[in-house]
């Protein structure tokens, strides 16, 4: 050391490390450095100052300092293996994987024995993608201490990520090798977890991602990772549906995977769980099977998200339907056209949420204009009526199809609708036609008299959006049912061409006593498009029928006349309307029914027929 200055103690050179690196190892870093430029100022040509300066600057992240610190070190003792280890693994740090394996490689020769040199040469080597190499190296690491098992498990994550045949066997045999070594090894059964989500072994994958969260409760990705796994494993998800899961048993799993993605969030797990939060909780919505209190919690989330993301439609989604559900379905929908706005035509297509939400208006002024609104696609089409209904008879069953469906149930849906000899009436509205289906239909007509009439439309729809096809026959049923009410002025009943009729309709409902609307719910609270399900809705030739088939056929022809139709607008219109008498203090006489309970319907059965 340096001479002495006035009121310093003097100290030896070793007594000066062994300051240094007591300071170094107890996390004082600033008194450690201090010392090390001490020992430097004494003497620049101490190599274990420099090495050890330059690892403290790579342990606060300062990699550009330390790697000409190191190099220095190496120059002044060039047969330091540690030198070399340490230097390589700051070039890796620094991105340099392949002169990282190089400078583990002259660590390893200059000290075979050096287990650690072994492993960071396995981990450049992983980097560069040579992963029987790297592989060899972690082996090479157990071989001189089988203790390590941070060797085993890079082998098992490294495999795991792998492509090559039998690499999953492989991670697997060496993820039990580290687990063995430490069997509360959080990071270990990570991997575990992730190996098995990527063998498409959901179950597995929830052990091991269980296991790792909760050796690591705190942990935001444990918890994420384990909620993603929750999820696969549910079979709720379209693409990993479970035969082995039916529908039924999705509840739990996807309550268990928000209060997951939830508690991740709350742990600092970042934006790909918030993005994973937002898309379950509108997938649970829209099974039916996300209760208010989650969903709140869920909004609280998304509207901090939405001051960070204006555009960010999941989240919106999920603060919509918690104030819909909450009765304030104004609020929601202009959220939703506040959330849009900026939104090409492409992007709201693309996303189901913003195109059913875009479809959702309960703005009063939006409302009010509507009894004024003279739809132009209403008026677009050519309809006729080659058979019409009879004059006198009960109500009348609508279906509005297009070929492909009239020829796939057709013959189905009457054998079951007109079954009964005192049973109701049936009309079919089927759009662009063929020779056939008119053929067909003449012919059904002729053997049904008094019971079967249909109509058809021709009209052109390649000018609007793709899929907007059959949003037109489902929504064509309105027009159609205004015809067939002043027509016959009986009570018209929209339903489905692939619902199965299992009774005709009650005496009150055939003859339209007492009622002005009947309508179908959905109680699971899915949004306001799913909550009427147009399977099943009468109108009465009452006032209020009318006035009602009028208001969702300008509100229908309002979204159709601009290009915005799509799927689901057939069962928002009458919501909308419904929810602005309601707001204003109409009471249409209504008549409620549950989806699924109706015991004149059973639905679906598109898989039969």
């Amino acid at each position: 050391m340096s001479q002495a200055q006035p009121g310093v103690v003097m100290v030896s050179l070793s007594e000066a490390y062994a300051i240094a690196i007591g300071h170094h190892r107890a996390g004082r870093l600033g008194e450690a450095a201090g010392v090390y430029r001490a020992i430097l100022d004494a003497d620049p040509r101490q190599a274990d100052a420099l090495h050890l300066l330059g690892v403290l600057a790579g342990q606060t992240g300062r990699v550009e300092d330390a790697l000409p610190l190191i190099a220095q070190a190496i120059a002044l003792a060039p047969e330091a293996a540690d030198y070399h280890d340490n230097l390589g693994s700051l070039r890796r740090t620094a991105g340099d994987a392949a002169r990282a394996a190089g400078q583990h490689a002259r660590a390893l020769a200059l000290e075979p024995a050096r287990a650690k040199a072994a492993f960071n040469r396995g981990l450049a080597l992983g980097d560069l993608g040579r992963m029987r190499e790297a592989v060899g190296c972690f082996r090479a690491a157990l071989r001189i201490d089988p203790g390590y098992g941070a060797a085993a498990l890079a082998a098992g994550r490294l495999l795991a990520g792998g492509a090559e045949p039998g690499a999953t066997r492989g991670a697997a045999r060496w993820l039990a090798h580290a687990l063995a070594l430490a069997p509360d090894s959080a990071d270990a059964w990570a991997v575990v977890g992730r190996t098995r989500l990527v063998a498409g072994e959901a179950d597995g994958a929830v052990t091991g991602y269980g296991r790792a969260a909760r050796l690591r409760p705190d942990d935001g990705a444990a918890l994420s990772n384990l909620a993603m796994a929750t999820l696969q494993a549910s079979g709720a998800l379209p693409e990993f549906p479970r035969a082995d899961r039916p529908e039924a048993s999705w509840g739990e799993p996807l309550a268990r995977a928000l209060d997951l993605f939830l508690a991740a969030l709350e742990r600092g797990a970042g934006e790909i769980a918030e993005a994973a939060l937002f898309r379950t909780a509108v997938l649970t919505i829209h099974r039916g099977m996300l209760d208010d209190a989650r969903l709140e919690r869920v909004a609280q989330r998304a509207r901090d998200r939405l001051r960070r993301a204006p555009g960010d439609g999941a989240a919106a989604a999920c603060i919509a339907h918690g104030l819909y559900r909450r009765g304030r379905l104004v609020t929601a929908s202009r959220l939703a056209r506040r959330c849009l706005r900026g939104w090409s035509e492409e992007a709201i297509r693309a996303d189901p949420q913003a195109a059913k939400w875009r479809q959702v208006d309960a703005r009063p002024v939006f409302l009010a204009a509507l009894a004024a609104y003279r739809p132009r696609i209403a008026e677009a089409g050519e309809r006729s009526m080659p058979v019409p209904p009879a004059a006198e008879g009960g109500a009348v069953l609508l279906v509005s199809v297009d070929s492909g469906y009239w020829r796939r149930f057709g013959g189905w849906f009457l054998s079951h609708a007109l079954k009964d000899p005192a049973g109701d009436r049936v009309h079919v509205h089927i759009v662009n036609p063929g020779a056939e289906d008119r053929a067909d239909l003449d012919r059904r007509c002729a053997a049904q008299p008094g019971r079967l009439s249909w109509s058809l439309e021709r009209i052109d729809l390649s000018v609007h959006a793709p899929g907007a096809e059959t949003t037109y026959y489902a929504c064509a049923r309105f027009f159609v049912a205004r015809d067939l009410l002043e027509r016959t002025g009986t009570p018209v009943f929209i339903t489905d061409i692939d619902a199965r009729c299992t009774a005709p309709l009650s005496p009150d409902l055939r003859e339209g006593a007492g009622w002005d609307l009947a309508i179908m719910r959905d109680r699971r609270a899915r949004g306001p498009f799913d909550d009427i399900i147009v399977s099943f809705l009468g109108v009465a030739p009452t006032a209020a029928g009318r006035e009602f088939l009028g208001l969702v056929r300008a509100y229908i022809g309002w979204f159709f006349d601009r290009g915005r139709a799509a799927w689901t607008l057939d069962q928002a219109a009458p919501y909308a309307v419904l929810h602005d008498w309601a707001r204003r203090g109409r009471t249409p006489r209504l008549r409620e029914h549950e989806f699924l309970r109706l015991p004149w319907f059973d639905f679906p059965v598109k898989g039969e027929g």
